[in-house]
């Protein structure tokens, strides 16, 4: 009856009583009758005769089941009151990070806007110089391969400097306190805010990546930053889950009934009919190895209740995930 895990500690406190020597009490599994496991606490009294020499012992069980599970709770609850913790330092620690990015960043902007302005009122002074003495050398370059350069150069450095800013942006956004009320919003601009900032981890997990926006524009009634939590833990997921970066990530976003529908499929390795079942309990998973606290599902499929949504989870081991989460669309006049 004792658990298979358990029966070399209570084999050393039988052999240790059967020679007469004092053991404290341990603690143990067993496996009753109608096959759950319990646990108990297992107590020896010797009983020894006048020259202290071992006649028996005499074995003392009790039942320590809802204490063990009392505080196998405390314990995740202190792990979650941990982790909460942690996110909260993140965010602080994401928010300065970006605070410190974007002053150079602006920097950038400010300037290059200008540099732009001096070169435009420059062109006309240099390209009259062209005309009238040929092709001349600047920077190293020819005039002509210069002058193609020089714009391009301008382009670039405005769209990279443009989208740190963009970045920025949703980082710091990312990692505000949510607020408690609610409000109709876009998802197709929840997928395309959680999509860039995950974009990074997206381009190194996989060559094959698309994503597919409602035509529709879908209007629910909940909270953004929340919901992109939810989408960004998703798409981290998807990206752990691949094997190499020939596989695919789709999301999509479609009307279906009365629900606004986000979709996220990945050809990773999957997960078995087993731990489905248990996807969405707290700490439940299984990239303990990764890092992974099995918070994050379990987190997700909360808001999603609290915004009178579903969420499902469809998986086959080797072969791929889809999660599908599904939020009543609001009408304009609601």
């Amino acid at each position: 009856m004792v658990h298979e895990d358990d029966r070399k500690l209570v084999l050393n406190q039988s052999e240790l009583a059967l020679k007469g020597k004092y053991v404290k009490p341990i603690e143990h599994r067993i496996i009753h009758r109608d096959g759950s496991t319990r646990w108990v606490k297992n107590s020896i009294v010797l009983n020894l005769d006048d020259n202290n020499n071992i006649i028996s012992y005499d074995g003392i069980i009790n039942d320590i089941t809802d204490l063990k599970n009392a505080e196998e709770q405390n314990r995740i609850n202190g792990e979650q009151l941990i982790h909460a913790d942690k996110m909260a330092s993140l965010g602080i620690l994401v928010s300065g990070i970006a605070h410190e990015i974007n002053n150079p960043n602006n920097f950038i902007l400010l300037n290059i806007n200008l540099l732009s302005k001096v070169w435009e009122d420059s062109k006309p002074i240099l390209h009259e110089y062209y005309k009238e003495n040929g092709d001349f050398v600047i920077g190293g370059m020819s005039y002509k391969e210069f002058l193609e350069k020089i714009n391009n150069s301008y382009e670039a450095i405005l769209i990279g400097s443009e989208r740190i800013k963009k970045i920025i942006d949703n980082l710091t956004n990312y990692s505000k306190k949510p607020k408690i009320q609610y409000k109709k919003i876009s998802l197709n601009e929840v997928v395309e805010l959680s999509v860039n900032i995950t974009n990074n981890f997206i381009h190194n997990s996989t060559n094959n990546f698309s994503v597919k926006y409602s035509d529709g524009f879908p209007l629910v009634f909940g909270n953004a930053n929340r919901l992109e939590q939810v989408v960004i833990n998703l798409i981290n997921n998807a990206c752990q889950s691949l094997r190499n970066k020939d596989e695919k990530i789709c999301i999509k976003v479609y009307e279906e009934k009365k629900y606004a529908i986000i979709e996220i499929t990945d050809e990773g390795e999957g997960i078995d009919e087993k731990e489905l079942k248990h996807i969405f309990d707290p700490f439940y998973t299984t990239k303990r190895d990764k890092g992974g606290t099995g918070l994050g599902l379990s987190i997700s499929y909360n808001i999603v209740k609290n915004h009178d949504g579903e969420f499902k989870i469809e998986s086959e081991k080797g072969k791929g995930t889809t999660a599908k989460i599904y939020l009543p669309i609001k009408l304009d006049d609601e």
